[in-house]
């Protein structure tokens, strides 16, 4: 999982995977049903929570940092990512961690 945990830090397009992988997105997009079940933009969004996840556990970074870190255009949009994906925002995630 390290390389895809890697990537997903900078990009969250099906597109992306496909063209590493030299296939269409069609393609990815049947791969991924056949075998996981779900969609590439599915499993793509599933690690970038993770990976939001991680950060939000392992560091008191700001909002803003682990937004530069992981490739969202600004904290605002961050959050409303993870908020879409899990319920919550991230500040509210941190403080369940305690």
């Amino acid at each position: 999982m390290g390389a895809a945990s890697t990537a997903c830090r900078q990009h969250r397009e099906v597109a992306f995977y496909a063209k590493a992988l030299h296939i269409t997105p069609y393609y990815l997009s049947q791969l991924t049903r056949r075998f996981f079940n779900d969609a590439p933009k599915t499993l793509i969004d599933r690690q970038v929570i993770l990976e939001i996840k991680k950060e939000l556990r392992k560091s008191h970074q700001s909002i803003q940092h682990i937004a530069d870190t992981l490739g969202f255009v600004d904290p605002s949009y961050l959050s409303k990512y993870f908020s879409k994906h899990t319920g919550m925002g991230p500040t509210e995630y941190r403080s369940s961690l305690s």
